[in-house]
């Protein structure tokens, strides 16, 4: 199952073809074998959090900006893109805002 529009995957490709890298390479750099790499490109799968902090490693990327990729693409994935979703979203940003701006 692809995920819509998926910006994590993209990314990563992006990282991997801004370094002129192969899958092989990248999977050697990060101990993440080449099919599972191209399926986190195609955004046929999400990676774990431990693939999430090797890719960070392996990029030189903030580990965080690859976390957020990832919830977003998550939530998409598991509710979709529907106003329940979008209105489930707004309701975790006003709770969370105080604990944000302390």
């Amino acid at each position: 199952m692809k995920i819509l529009n998926s910006e994590l995957g993209q990314y990563l490709r992006e990282l991997r073809k801004g370094k002129g890298q192969t899958l092989h390479q990248v999977s050697v750099g990060t101990d993440i074998d080449s099919p599972l790499l191209s399926k986190l490109e195609r955004g046929e799968r999400l990676p774990t959090a431990e693939q999430i902090k090797k890719l960070a490693k392996h990029y030189k990327v903030a580990e965080t900006d690859l976390k957020i990729k990832a919830t977003a693409e998550r939530i998409i994935k598991e509710y979709g893109v529907n106003d329940t979703t979008y209105e489930a979203v707004n309701l975790v940003m006003e709770q969370i805002t105080p604990y944000i701006k302390k």
